[in-house]
């Protein structure tokens, strides 16, 4: 039935193949035939989406006819984006001067990007190519002005990734204080976006950072902060390893009570991981702390037993050649102190022939100690002189290394905090300033308060004194009308007396006189008074791979591997041998985006560099 599946398959492709061929011939006549340019882009475009997926032969051909025709119409963000396709086929024939040569030559047309985060692609490009050619002041300059660019666009995963990059040139080229900076960057925004997995990574990254350069105490409390992030996000190989790093501080600083307490915590926190890869890796860490444990104290027979174990565990793993390699100087230890000198000496050379490994310094120096030992102890002291000589050389580099960093690293804090007692200050004389203007504010409301209220009372007794005229000059006019009548009464009185003497009828002109003047009162009384790619489209490709390999997922489910659907994609079509042009195409991303989402996943099961990762999950 499978076969059956299988060869339908095959048939099926090959149309498909032939189809593609016919659609690609078809669409590059109708490129021939098509006179407007931005119709030729968009055809282009379709012919090279086909091309980049076949891989074809013709595909620089007319990814570069796209690119030149994309300037000429200067649609420039575009042309940048397709550019990629071409760095990453040069990157995949490993011809990183024309990658370089390619980035440069789109760089000159950043000024009429559209979009500033065109230009911060191109810069990651271009500082992976020169920490790879170890130009280690370039890349970092290019790390940082793509992450600059990234964070003003707003783009804050890979704005950490630039930091977090950055962290490790300086790391490289032993930078401590930068490199302790920019990780810090790293984790903020890690922790921003809510990536544990690389906050995770990060504080390991800083906490053997500050272990390298004997700041075992800034070590022990990122590692602390390290397992409580663990915890919280409940992944236990991550809380596995932080309670190893933990043993490992604690040893370090010659606790060794506190740190068997964390080596027995690790060991019960194997029962809750799922994944056997992860099991083992642990498993690994904790015996080779107790073979420490067990040097430190010259118990040889229980150091033989947590070699042994390490070694077994170690041939479990993908990367057994790596971990045995890192046990070869517990064995020669073991042999010195059994007085088995000739087998301690044939392992010790067999570390020394790792010199021109990355990442061995630590590892020949202390093989350069223990094979100088071994040689004084079989009076062979010119050869012993001449390894010591080596070791001394070694150990000074590196303990000047720490003292330079543990003077750099105080000096930046004094520095910090005397510019924080600064800002302090300042802050102060900013307050104080901002209290005066609030009390001569404050004073200023006070005075308008009392003016008003001044004003206020003024115009209340004035109005009083204009109402107590008002009602005296009422009650005076009441009197005067009250007068009028009367004398109006008493004049009738008068008239009607015909027989009044003259004496009287003068009075009573005079009277009348009087009256005419109370008349004219009352009227200048009067006057006074007047006032103014689908999720469908996935599940039926799941469903013919699964025919294909039935097993596939579940062998890799099996094994402790938990992946989201993007993983499950990415490495279907890592099974299907598709290169990462072809990825890119059939996932509608780019170049770009695949080798970071290859990184990621390389990161997340601990692959170690230089195996294919799917070769890693099917061994393991």
């Amino acid at each position: 039935m499978q076969k059956t599946f299988l060869l339908i398959l095959i048939f099926l492709f090959s149309i498909g193949q032939s189809i593609s061929q016919n659609s690609t011939e078809e669409l590059i006549q109708k490129l021939e035939n098509t006179s407007d340019k931005k119709k030729q882009l968009e055809i282009l475009d379709d012919i090279t989406k086909i091309l980049v997926k076949k891989n074809s032969k013709k595909k620089l051909t007319y990814l570069n006819k796209y690119v030149f025709l994309a300037k000429e119409l200067k649609l420039y963000d575009a042309a940048a984006q397709k550019s990629r396709s071409i760095i990453q086929h040069y990157t995949n024939q490993g011809k990183l001067d024309s990658t370089k040569y390619i980035v440069d030559k789109m760089l000159t047309d950043k000024d009429k990007f559209t979009k500033k985060i065109t230009e911060a692609h191109l810069l990651l490009k271009r500082a992976s190519y020169f920490f790879n050619t170890d130009q280690y002041e370039k890349a970092i300059l290019d790390y940082n002005t793509s992450g600059d660019i990234f964070f003003k666009e707003k783009d804050t995963l890979y704005t950490a990734d630039a930091r977090y990059f950055a962290g490790q040139v300086y790391n490289e080229i032993d930078d401590f204080l930068n490199a302790v900076k920019y990780y810090e960057k790293a984790y903020q925004l890690y922790d921003i976006v809510g990536d544990n997995d690389y906050k995770n990574i990060v504080i390991s990254e800083l906490s053997a950072l500050y272990s390298k350069n004997g700041f075992h105490d800034k070590s022990l409390i990122e590692r602390k902060k390290n397992l409580k992030n663990a915890k919280k996000g409940r992944n236990y190989k991550f809380i596995g390893f932080a309670y190893g790093d933990l043993a490992k501080s604690y040893s370090e600083n010659k606790n060794y009570e506190l740190m068997n307490r964390y080596i027995d915590s690790t060991t019960f926190c194997l029962d809750s991981m799922k994944y056997k890869s992860e099991k083992n890796l642990v498993k690994l860490f904790i015996n080779n702390l107790r073979i420490d444990y067990s040097l430190e104290k010259k118990d040889v027979k229980s150091a033989e037993i947590y070699l042994k174990k390490c070694k077994e565990i170690a041939r479990k793993t993908s990367a057994q050649n790596y971990f045995l390699n890192n046990l070869l100087p517990y064995e020669a230890k073991i042999f010195f102190l059994k007085n088995q000198y000739e087998k301690a000496e044939t392992v010790l050379k067999k570390v020394l022939s790792l010199k021109e490994n990355e990442g061995k310094d630590k590892l020949i120096k202390l093989a350069e100690k223990e094979i100088a030992e071994v040689y004084a102890a079989k009076n062979k002291y010119k050869k012993a002189f001449t390894h010591l000589g080596a070791y001394l050389k070694l150990d000074e580099k590196s303990n000047n290394l720490v003292k330079n960093n543990t003077f750099l690293y105080y000096q930046s804090q004094f520095e910090t905090q005397r510019k924080d007692n600064e800002i302090l200050k300042q802050e102060t004389a900013i307050k104080l300033l901002e209290k005066d203007k609030e009390l001569v504010a404050s004073k200023r409301k006070m005075f308008l308060v009392i003016f008003i209220s001044i004003i206020l009372a003024l115009a209340s007794i004035l109005y009083f004194v204009w109402k107590r005229g008002k009602l005296k000059r009422k009650a005076l006019a009441k009197k005067l009308a009250k007068n009028k009548k009367s004398l109006e009464e008493f004049t009738n009185q008068l008239l009607e007396k015909r027989r009044v003497q003259e004496l009287l009828t003068k009075e009573i002109e005079r009277l009348n006189e009087e009256i005419g003047e109370i008349n004219s009162s009352e009227d200048i009384q009067n006057l006074t008074s007047v006032k103014i790619l689908t999720n469908e489209d996935w599940y039926t490709f799941k469903e013919k791979f699964i025919n294909v390999y039935p097993s596939f997922f579940r062998e890799i489910k099996q094994k402790g591997y938990s992946l989201t659907k993007a993983e499950e994609r990415l490495l279907a079509l890592e099974k299907l041998f598709l290169d990462t042009n072809q990825i890119a195409s059939m996932l509608a991303i780019s170049n770009d985006s695949v080798t970071k989402s290859r990184s990621r996943l390389r990161k997340k099961i601990n692959a170690p560099k230089g195996i294919s990762i799917l070769n890693y999950l099917e061994a393991s």
